[in-house]
């Protein structure tokens, strides 16, 4: 056992043991990223179909999409198995004389492509990131004798099938006696081949709550309450940039608005690696004429800032980026709108104390900022569609530094 704890975490061991000795029918990895999940799965996975050798049999992997399964799943197998794997037309490659075919399953009508298909095997990675059709009939395919099917995914709402149908089902046996389900949680510190500096960094970095619970902890909760848990107004809230900091760049936000209030928020970069808010615009009934006449005027006050736009109004960006004479045109680029993902970059933002907001220009943000919150249902993860006009501008904004011009128009 010495020379196995070497190569493996003691959870790895748990599950490869439970694997090769209890066989469950389906077998589920779930939890923090980073904990050694797919790895151990991918091993697992290797020894199913390695009891297959040269039967002609059909396996399954399957993924949100054709490079997620090359990128999780293909390229650890090919360091695993010291081999090139090329897909051939059909998604599909040849393994110690069996076949392994590929399939994307992240939308609704994805299970067709799985029809009539007889398996002694399925992979499933990123559960969550499957539709539950596609997932089903993978299973209803694995049909070959003793055929059994892996999963590994991160933690979602508490009420997704992937919890609901599988994990939460863990010991069940089958009428033979056999194990028919087992689930194994992970949590980031599982993984004990992860540097401390590193494990230390992540947990500074990842915001209160779900983010934390799921990432960290690897639990399957509900987000709820307010959004911006970290947010603090007496370490938020700054007079002004520190005089030892220095604006290296800018970005704006903008979020359409007629009825609910549109917005426009300037955010600075500064050789720290820090950010600041330093412009707030939050108005009513105001035309798109007026907020390019306000973006134009901060792109003068501004020099090279470019403003990451609402893309529910394409019609407003070509609006802004049409010419308009003397005063030129607004440097508008679409802006990344993934909901979960920038919240969390905000967040972690906060809780790093990377991101300050100059006290007399955040006004309605700051009264978001303790009305933002989660929709109220244990299904959901969603926030509530109020009080987030500029707190969506600010998303925008940040998400744009991070990700830089990759969503801009040409």
């Amino acid at each position: 056992m010495a020379d196995i704890r070497k190569l493996f975490t003691e959870k790895q061991i748990e599950l490869l043991s439970c694997s090769i000795h209890e066989k469950p029918k389906i077998l589920v990895a779930s939890g923090a990223k980073r904990a050694g999940k797919t790895y151990i799965m991918d091993i697992a996975f290797l020894k199913h179909m390695r009891a297959y050798k040269n039967k002609g049999v059909s396996f399954i992997l399957g993924g949100a999409t054709s490079a997620t399964i090359r990128r999780n799943i293909l390229n650890d197998l090919e360091d695993m198995l010291g081999m090139d794997i090329k897909l051939n037309k059909e998604q599909g490659f040849e393994l110690w004389g069996n076949m392994i075919y590929c399939f994307g399953g992240s939308n609704a009508d994805s299970w067709k492509a799985v029809r009539g298909f007889t398996a002694a095997g399925a992979f499933l990675n990123e559960g969550t990131a499957l539709h539950d059709t596609f997932v089903k009939e993978v299973i209803s395919r694995c049909s070959y004798e003793g055929a059994r099917i892996f999963i590994d995914t991160n933690p979602e709402n508490p009420m997704h099938s992937v919890k609901t149908d599988y994990i939460d089902k863990s010991g069940q046996l089958l009428s033979n006696g056999r194990l028919n389900i087992k689930a194994f949680n992970f949590t980031l510190y599982d993984n004990t081949f992860l540097p401390k500096d590193y494990v230390d960094s992540i947990e500074k970095a990842t915001p209160t709550g779900m983010f934390y619970d799921r990432d960290i902890m690897g639990l399957w909760v509900a987000a709820e309450g307010i959004v911006y848990r970290d947010f603090d107004y007496k370490v938020h809230l700054v007079d002004n940039i520190a005089t030892d900091e220095t604006v290296i760049k800018y970005i704006g936000g903008v979020d359409f608005g007629y009825e609910h209030f549109g917005s426009i928020v300037v955010i600075a970069l500064t050789n720290k690696g820090n950010y600041y808010l330093v412009e707030e615009i939050a108005e009513q009934h105001r035309y798109i004429e007026w907020w390019k006449e306000k973006a134009l005027e901060l792109q003068r006050k501004y020099f090279g800032i470019k403003f990451y736009c609402d893309t529910a109004r394409p019609e407003y960006i070509d609006y802004l980026l049409k010419s308009d004479g003397e005063n030129g045109r607004v440097e508008a680029l679409k802006a990344n709108k993934s909901v979960l993902e920038g919240i969390q970059n905000v967040g972690s933002l906060l809780k790093q104390h990377k991101l300050f907001f100059i006290r007399n220009k955040f006004k309605k943000g700051l009264q978001e900022m303790y009305l933002y919150t989660w929709s109220d249902k244990v299904d959901d993860e969603k926030v509530k569609k109020e009080n987030d006009d500029v707190l969506d501008a600010l998303r925008y904004a940040v998400m744009g530094f991070i990700q830089g011009d990759l969503f801009s128009f040409d």
